[in-house]
């Protein structure tokens, strides 16, 4: 198991059960660390708003789940402060992550008496994976479990992570929104397809931008002179953004994880599939 930390300005998993995050990328950078299973610590701010008897303090831990979320999309209304919004009215945190479980550490540990050391500085706007020396001591810490409110994004993520920790082989490159000499965004339209090898029940599930593109792509590697048969389409579901189209992906062989062979590959009947795929859908919808 990886334990992860992040500073925040509270932690109350039974009205707030998102991690948050400031940028896609940096959620997409957790959860292609992480695995299902894995947890994450939160570490109080030294500064306000965080409540000054928290201050420095290791709050509590969840366990990360894999459907990425808009965290407006799942709180309450009325559980935002103004402070949650910065001065132009943009809402801070607005990718987010739902906990599947979460505990409170009853004493609220100072971080220096449990960690070697302060974490960097990139752990306020991402999360940084922890040492085994750190992550067990962080484990071995005594801790209550908080009560996380039922809904129906809830159930969603509970249901992946299930799956998946099913059968946990890799997983498809997740897409990571990053900025350089030129700028690469998450936010264009993407499909989540299957592709069948010839006429099997072997089917590949992952996600594109371009579709035709990626279909040559992957035949490009099959040595045709001696394999007749090719990769094609067989299923293909639109979506806005490639983050959709990746969650959808990862539905899909996590409810088929029982069927997986090699990477992102499956064996089994088309119904099967398709049985899955219109529940992936569903899911996401």
């Amino acid at each position: 198991m990886k334990v992860f930390a992040t500073r925040v300005w509270g932690f109350d998993p039974a009205n707030w059960p998102v991690i948050n995050f400031g940028l896609a990328g940096n959620r997409s950078k957790l959860l292609n660390e992480s695995a299902a299973g894995d947890r994450i610590v939160f570490v109080a701010t030294q500064s306000p708003p965080t409540a000054e008897s928290d201050r420095g303090r290791l709050l509590g831990m969840a366990e990360i789940g894999r459907e990425p979320v808009d965290t407006l999309d799942v709180l309450r209304p009325d559980v935002p402060r103004p402070e949650d919004y910065d001065d132009a009215g943009r809402f801070r945190w607005p990718k987010g992550l739902l906990m599947i479980r979460a505990w409170a550490f009853d004493p609220s540990p100072l971080l220096r008496d449990v960690l070697a050391a302060q974490l960097p500085y990139n752990a306020t706007p991402q999360a940084v994976m922890l040492s085994e020396r750190d992550a067990a001591a962080v484990l071995s810490l005594t801790r209550k479990e908080i009560a996380i409110p039922e809904s129906p994004a809830q159930e969603r993520a509970r249901l992946l992570d299930a799956a998946l920790r099913a059968n946990r082989p890799t997983t498809g490159p997740r897409p990571v929104a990053w900025q350089g000499e030129t700028n690469r965004t998450t936010d264009q339209p993407a499909v989540t397809y299957a592709l069948r090898f010839g006429d099997s029940d072997i089917w590949k599930i992952g996600h594109a931008v371009d579709l035709e593109k990626r279909v040559k792509e992957i035949n490009w590697h099959i040595p045709n002179e001696i394999i007749a048969d090719a990769w094609g389409p067989a299923l293909q579901q639109k979506w806005p953004n490639q983050e959709s189209a990746f969650a959808m992906e990862q539905r899909v062989l996590g409810l088929l994880s029982e069927r997986r062979t090699r990477a992102e590959r499956l064996r089994c009947p088309k119904s099967e599939l398709e049985r899955a795929w219109t529940r992936a859908i569903g899911i996401g919808i």
